[in-house]
């Protein structure tokens, strides 16, 4: 039972989540930008040889695996290649092609540089700690007089190594709040959206009056999302779509999630870090769980219409989190942003497939039995139903695995 192993319902969880594990995340990122910061405030549009001539290891920050070819500059492992790609410090294009050019007819590396600027650039791996720590904020800000914002971690520029040093903090961090590693983390993520009688299943407490208190306290706010057209109320009640209201904690921390999940397997990372591609690696550690919460002859109606729709690899339109090529996600098509690929309820029955109104749906299945078999992998975070409007729904779920 989860319940004993996420204790979500005792108040000591909830102070340890955020005043460790994310508090350390945040310093860890906070920590990242603000380095990246200062290099940019030092470094940019500098003369490279009076930069090395202050401190000499920038010569391993510039040239580090400089192999000297126009095509491929730097070898697989380069220090310079980690630099640029990642904090997007160094040579642009055009000073590595100068100074190779100079070398060619004799230059040393010294006066082959002569003339040549630090370059500063955004990179992917910026880009998405910027947004990741946004989000950060956001969580603090909502929680600002029931947890204290973290400082920053100070990272000291005293060697080649600061900027490998500063990415592996928050490489720790992140992984140290991964579903598959933190209780806390799996309990939020689980949340996103599910149907009201599993979620009661899974979590016996989540309900109580108590639990409910505590988890707001903690901006965790459960709303209903959708619920079938039919005259049952209990039925009804049992079968609603629950999850986290929409731009609250529950719903950033599952954003923090996907986007610590990109970074094992962004751009250069992994040439430098020994580092798993730590969302398949979850993804794989469920199979199991999956098939042994299915009968599958149960549910081969909507198996095979599911089957029938539109796939993608990755979770999110922001390609955060991709399968590897053995598994796909089905899904309403361009994530639910088109009406025409929509989810729809109808009654007891929802459509999916193309067609704009429930009638003109390539695909009709029982509502009941469509969120039954999507409730395992919405547990694990691997499938989601949100609403887009009354009775109409985005959702995506994980096959190939059965």
């Amino acid at each position: 039972m989860l319940d004993d192993k996420i204790k979500y319902y005792e108040e000591d969880t909830w102070k340890r989540y955020f005043n460790n594990d994310l508090a350390n995340l945040y310093a860890s990122v906070e920590g990242f930008i603000g380095l990246r910061e200062e290099i940019k405030a030092h470094l940019e549009g500098k003369l490279v040889n009076s930069i090395i001539n202050e401190k000499s290891f920038y010569r391993s920050v510039f040239f580090g695996g400089l192999q000297g070819k126009e095509d491929e500059p730097f070898v697989d492992n380069a220090l310079a290649r980690f630099y640029w790609e990642v904090l997007g410090v160094g040579l642009d294009r055009d000073g590595v092609s100068t100074i190779i050019s100079r070398m060619k007819d004799g230059s040393t590396l010294e006066s082959a540089a002569a003339g040549v600027s630090c370059s500063v650039v955004s990179t992917n791996v910026v880009s998405r700690l910027s947004e990741l720590f946004s989000k950060l904020q956001a969580i603090f800000k909502m929680l600002s007089g029931v947890v204290e914002k973290p400082s920053p971690k100070k990272v000291e520029v005293k060697d080649e190594n600061f900027g490998l040093e500063a990415l592996k903090s928050v490489l720790d961090a992140g992984k140290a709040i991964l579903p598959m590693y933190n209780p806390a983390s799996f309990f939020v993520n689980s949340l996103y959206s599910i149907p009201y009688f599993y979620a009661k299943e899974a979590y016996p407490k989540l309900f109580e009056e108590s639990t409910m208190a505590l988890l707001k306290k903690y901006g965790l706010q459960l709303t209903d999302l959708l619920e079938p057209d039919i005259p049952d109320e209990k039925v009804r009640e049992e079968r609603k779509i629950i999850g986290w209201v929409d731009d609250s904690v529950g719903v950033l921390i599952r954003e923090i999630i996907l986007d610590v999940y990109s970074l094992f397997t962004m751009d250069a990372i992994p040439s430098f870090f020994n580092v798993e591609d730590e969302f398949n690696k979850y993804v794989k550690s469920c199979i199991d769980q999956l098939r042994a919460s299915i009968v599958k002859d149960l549910f081969s109606d909507v198996i095979s219409k599911i089957e029938c729709v539109d796939y993608t690899q990755n979770l999110d339109d922001k390609e955060r989190c991709k399968l590897s090529s053995d598994l796909r996600f089905r899904y309403s098509d361009n994530y639910g942003k088109s009406e025409y690929r929509q989810g729809v309820i109808k009654g007891g029955e929802v459509g999916i497939g193309s067609g704009h109104d429930f009638e003109k749906k390539d695909y009709k299945m029982s509502y009941s039995e469509f969120i039954a078999f999507l409730a395992p992998q919405m547990l694990l975070g691997l499938a989601y139903i949100r609403p887009t409007a009354k009775d109409r729904f985005s959702w995506l779920c994980m096959m190939g695995w059965l």
